[in-house]
C-alpha cells in the first residue's frame, strides 16, 4: 500500500480500515479487536488537531507521547478522579501504546516505501509520571538568528520575489505560529489591524472555512509585505505563496524550500512544523502562561501545549543555581 496520500487523516483511516480487516482475518479475540479499535479511534481523534499541517511520514517520537498526553487530558475532562497525581494508570497507557504500536508496525511491513516507525517507538517507556526522556526538537536562539540573516543576505542578494515570498513563509511559522496550510494560503487582505497597532491580526481559514485569528508583530514582516504591495503589485486577494507560473505553492515544495534555507543557514535540522515548536519553546521558556501559548498556536487541546512545559533537566539545573546565588 502507499504510505501516504495528501491527507493526513484519510491516510490513517485507510491504514485502520486495512489493519482491522488483517487482525479480524487472523483470529484476534473480540475483546482484542474492541481495545484496539479504541485506542487507534482515539489516536485520529488526537490527530485531528495536526491535519492542516501533519503527513503521516512526519510522526516521531514526540507525537506518540503527546498522545498519551491527550489521553490523560482526556481522562481528566471525563471527571476520572487523579491517582498519584495521573488520571491514567501506568498499566492503561502502556495497553494503549501497546495498540498504537502494533498498529503501526502493520504500516512498517506494509508501505510500498518501506518507511519504517520502530525507531520512534524506541526509547518511550511509561512510568508512573508518564515522563519520558524524548527531545522536542526546535530551533536554538543562535539558529534563529543564523536562519533570519541568512534570509537578509538573500534578499538583499536576489531581491526577487522568490526571496521575499520565503522568508514571510518562515516568518509567518516562527513568529506567527501559523500550521504550513495556513502559510500557504495567505494574502495581503489577510492582514489586518488590531488593538495593539504594532501587531497584525491574520485572518485564518481552517478546514471548513471556520475562521480563527492568529497574530504577529508588524516590524517583523513588515519589510516583506511592503515588497509585495509597491513592488509585485499584489492585490488584496491574489495569494502571496506562489510559484514562478503562478501556481500555489504546495506542501512539497515548501518543505523543500525550507529544508534549503536550513542547509544554506548552516542549520542541521529539517521539517516545517519545527518553526511553530520554535515559537511554542520561546514563548514557554520566556514564562508565557499555557493558556496564552495555547490560544497564540491555536492549539485545540491545552494537552498538546503543555508539552512545551515540561522542564529540561538543563532547565532545572539552572534554576537550581539561581536559587543557590541567592541564598550565597
Amino acid at each position: 500500500m502507499q504510505l501516504e496520500t495528501d491527507n493526513f487523516i484519510d491516510d490513517l483511516y485507510r491504514w485502520y480500515k486495512a489493519y482491522k480487516d488483517n487482525i479480524r482475518a487472523l483470529s484476534y479475540s473480540k475483546n482484542t479487536l474492541d481495545l484496539y479499535s479504541r485506542a487507534i479511534d482515539m489516536f485520529i481523534e488526537y490527530s485531528l488537531q495536526y491535519q492542516d499541517e501533519m503527513k503521516l511520514s512526519d510522526i516521531k517520537s514526540i507525537y506518540f507521547t503527546g498522545y498519551l498526553a491527550f489521553l490523560e487530558d482526556e481522562a481528566k475532562s471525563n471527571g476520572k478522579k487523579p491517582k498519584n497525581g495521573n488520571y491514567l494508570s501506568k498499566s492503561t497507557k502502556q495497553t494503549y501504546l501497546k495498540a498504537i504500536k502494533n498498529f503501526f508496525t502493520f504500516i512498517n511491513d506494509n508501505n510500498d516505501e518501506f518507511f519504517t516507525f520502530e525507531r520512534y517507538f524506541k526509547n518511550i517507556k511509561v512510568a508512573d509520571s508518564s515522563k519520558t526522556e524524548e527531545k522536542l526538537i526546535y530551533l536554538t536562539e543562535e539558529e534563529i538568528g543564523w536562519l533570519l540573516n541568512s534570509m537578509e543576505r538573500t534578499k538583499g542578494k536576489k531581491d526577487d520575489y522568490n526571496s521575499y515570498r520565503n522568508a514571510l513563509l518562515v516568518k509567518l511559522m516562527l513568529y506567527g505560529g501559523l500550521r504550513i496550510s495556513e502559510a500557504l494560503n495567505i494574502s495581503l487582505g489577510n492582514f489586518t489591524s488590531g488593538q495593539d497597532e504594532e501587531m497584525y491580526n491574520i485572518e485564518i481559514y481552517g478546514k471548513g472555512g471556520k475562521e480563527q485569528i492568529g497574530f504577529i508583530a508588524r516590524k517583523t514582516i513588515d519589510d516583506e509585505l511592503d515588497y509585495f504591495k509597491a513592488v509585485a503589485k499584489l492585490k488584496e486577494d491574489d495569494l502571496i505563496m506562489k510559484t514562478g507560473s503562478g501556481k500555489q505553492l504546495d506542501r512539497t515544495n515548501a518543505y523543500q524550500i525550507v529544508n534549503r534555507m536550513y542547509k544554506r543557514a548552516g542549520i542541521r535540522k529539517e521539517g516545517l512544523h519545527l518553526l511553530r515548536h520554535t515559537l511554542a519553546m520561546r514563548l514557554t521558556q520566556r514564562g508565557v502562561n499555557p493558556i496564552v501559548v495555547k490560544k497564540i498556536l491555536r492549539h485545540s487541546n491545552i494537552a498538546t501545549t503543555t508539552i512545551y512545559a515540561k522542564a529540561t533537566e538543563g532547565a532545572v539545573a539552572d534554576a537550581m543555581k539561581v536559587d543557590l546565588k541567592e541564598e550565597e
